[in-house]
Order: C-alpha cells, then structure tokens, then sequence
C-alpha cells in the first residue's frame, strides 16, 4: 500500500474480537446472544403484564421488567464494549434480580385475584436464570436453576387456585429443563473455548522450546564447524610441518582469528557478492589451499548472490579443498566454479586415493558437518560427495534459489 493512502480503520470491535482468547470470543457472542432473546422476551412478557395491571403493584411491575429483564439487555449491549470481568457481574446481576423478583411473588399479589391468573415473569424468568452460564461457576449455574424453579413452583402455590399444585409442577419442571439446556449450552461451549486456549498455549510453548532448541543446535553446528575448519586444521597443519605449505599455517591461524571474533559479533550479517566477485572470491581461496589446482569457471547473467549462500559455498569448498590437500596425496585437482541465474555451484575434484564415504563415521567434523551440514542448513543448499579408493573424489556443493 503507498504510503499516502491511509490504512483502513478497523472498527474497536473487530479489534476486540480477533485479538481475544477463544474463551473470551465465545463468552462474547454469548452475551450478544441475550440482547435480541431479551427484546424477545421482553414483548412476549408486556402483554400478560399489562392484563395483570389489577393482580400485581404498577411499581412491582416496573421494578420487575427493570431487574429481571433490563440486564439481560445490557449484557447483550455490552458484549463488544466493556472487559469481560464487567460482563460478569451484569450477568450476577440479572441472576440475582430474577431471582429476588420470583421470591417477591407471593408478597405483593393481590389475594382476591391471585386464584384467578398465571404468574406473567414465569415466561421471562428463564433468561435472567441463564445468565449464570456466564456469570458464576457451572456448579453454581445449576445450582440457580434449581434455585428458579423451586421459587418458580412455590409462587404458584401461593396464589392457589384449582389445580395449582400439577401447575406449579408443570411450571417448574419446565423452567428448569429451560435453563439447564441453555445452561449447560454455555458452560460446555466456554469449557470448549477453554481448553483450546490451553491446547494454543500449549503448543505456542512447543514451538518456542524448538525453536529454541533449532538454535542452540545452529550454534552448535556452528562452532563445531568454526573450531573443526579453523582452529583444528590450523593446529594440524602446524602440527604436520606440510612441506611446501607457503605460509598456509599462517593464512589459516589468521582466518581462525577472524572467525573467532565474528563469532562474538553476531550483529555482522554475511555480504551479498555479484557472481563475478564470488568467482574471484573462491579463485583466492583455491590459490591458498590449493594453489596446484587448475581453476575454471562459467559465469552467467545473475542477480547479487545471497551472503548467506555466498559464506556457505564459500567455507564448505575451502574445507574440501583443505581435505584433499591433507588426503588424496599425490594428485591433480580441478576447482570448477559455475554462477547461473540465481544459482551457484562449485566443484573441488581430485584423482587422488579416494575413500568409501559410508566408511566415514559422523564424528569426523570435516565431512559431516562443515561441508554436508553447513550446505543442509542453507536453504536450498546441497552437498554431494562421490568418492571410490583409487579413482579420486569428486565435492560438488551448491545452491539455487529455486
């Protein structure tokens, strides 16, 4: 996006919403869930309330709407806006105002008419009695619909009438049934949005310990590559005295120096080099280590050479032509360099004594790690060793970006 085109706002609640838990995501469409069954609830409940005018108190029936329905309403209105801790105790407070208004019955009826009509709140009590999915434990959210229903059953008692006890039966079981459904529908679904959001961190946790553990083992490879190509073949080769070295003891204590020290310094990143510079760069190395050798090249129209791969190539051929210089005796040796379009290859050959590579155990650092596992770490590296006693070796290591 050009940067004198403005971002997209993104409204609070979509930011809300995706940046949640899954517990958190669920309990707030839960919570919107109860602001359209509330209106609902609501304009099922005003018509029996008014023909009851004359059976319960004006105030009554104001405060009951106002306590029993009006914070189920807020619930839904807030689902998006308020944290999930003022959620909660809007939805304690529609349980306990349901259920204050279902002990209130029996106190404020009128008696001459309480033979004569149903209980209006019985048909709304049941969201305010569902709000507990979200607002207390769910032993304790069965618990208050026990709770309802047993006020729901002895309301209808008090106002008598023919037939009340089957009705208060009647009444109760349903209301009960009611609520533990949708109870049990939130509890099961938060317990669900729960334990998904420990099975994430769970696996969040995983991928930080291996990832963790990929780089203690890069750096571990690292330096065996670093001790193994600079400090130990400069050791040896000081050790052996190889006549003719010209100086190579020297050149290799230097470069362990360096190496050394860019070990310390992690914040150098490797440069990227054009093809014709990494040409020349491996040419020198070749007349270093193996200044006998007949160099060669193909160089092809290419973009800059990644100074990851360049380092890679760079230190896997120096190491090969190291280890056909200390073992392959008496021999000629070919160092072949081709660079095409986003891709680089280099080839150390020797006719010289030859080995049988399954005979190499893995502890032998030159082989495994420093030519193999450096080009297996790079991505789209490759290392292949083809090597029979008395014919010769043949190292090709490359990359592409392919």
């Amino acid at each position: 996006m050009p940067d004198d085109v403005p971002a997209p706002m993104t409204l609070p609640i979509l930011r809300r919403i995706a940046g949640a838990r899954a517990e958190e995501r669920v309990l707030r469409v839960l919570a919107f869930a109860f602001l359209p069954a509330a209106v609902l609830f609501g304009l099922l409940g005003a018509p029996p309330a008014i023909a009851q005018r004359s059976v319960w108190p004006d105030w009554w029936t104001a405060v009951a709407f106002a306590i029993g329905v009006g914070p189920s309403i807020a619930i839904g209105v807030c689902a998006f806006l308020v944290p999930l801790g003022a959620i909660r105790w809007i939805a304690r407070a529609n349980v306990a105002g349901t259920l204050l208004v279902l002990a209130s019955i029996p106190f404020v009826v009128t008696p001459a008419h309480g033979q004569a009509m149903p209980i209006w709140f019985a048909d709304v009590s049941g969201l305010g009695l569902i709000a507990a999915a979200i607002a207390v434990r769910p032993w304790w959210a069965l618990a208050v619909a026990v709770a309802g229903s047993a006020l729901g059953f002895a309301d209808r008692l008090a106002l008598g009438g023919p037939g009340a006890l089957i009705d208060g039966i009647q009444g109760a079981l349903y209301l009960m049934l009611f609520t533990i459904t949708f109870i049990a529908l939130g509890v099961s679904s938060l317990a669900a949005a729960r334990a998904a959001d420990v099975a994430e961190a769970a696996a969040e946790d995983a991928t930080v310990g291996a990832a963790a553990d990929a780089a203690r083992e890069r750096e571990r490879t690292r330096i065996n590559e670093l001790v193994h190509d600079r400090v130990l073949a400069t050791l040896l080769t000081a050790a052996r005295e190889i006549p003719g070295s010209g100086g190579l003891e020297r050149r290799d204590a230097q470069r362990a120096l360096e190496g050394l020290q860019d070990l310390l310094r992690d914040d150098v990143a490797p440069v990227d080099l054009s093809g014709e510079d990494f040409v020349w760069k491996v040419q020198a190395i070749a007349t270093e280590v193996l200044p006998e050798a007949l160099f060669n090249y193909e160089l092809e129209e290419s973009p800059d050479l990644p100074g990851s791969a360049v380092e890679a190539l760079v230190d896997a051929a120096e190491e090969a032509m190291r280890n056909s210089r200390r073992h392959a005796g008496e021999a000629n040796r070919t160092v072949h360099v081709h660079v095409g379009d986003g891709s680089a290859t280099i080839d150390v050959l020797d006719d010289g004594i030859g080995f049988e590579r399954a005979a190499v155990p893995p502890t032998r650092l030159g082989l495994s790690d420093s030519i193999e596992g450096r080009m297996r770490a790079l991505p789209g590296g490759s290392a292949n060793v083809i090597s029979r006693p008395g014919v010769g070796t043949r190292i090709s290591l490359g990359w592409s970006a392919a």
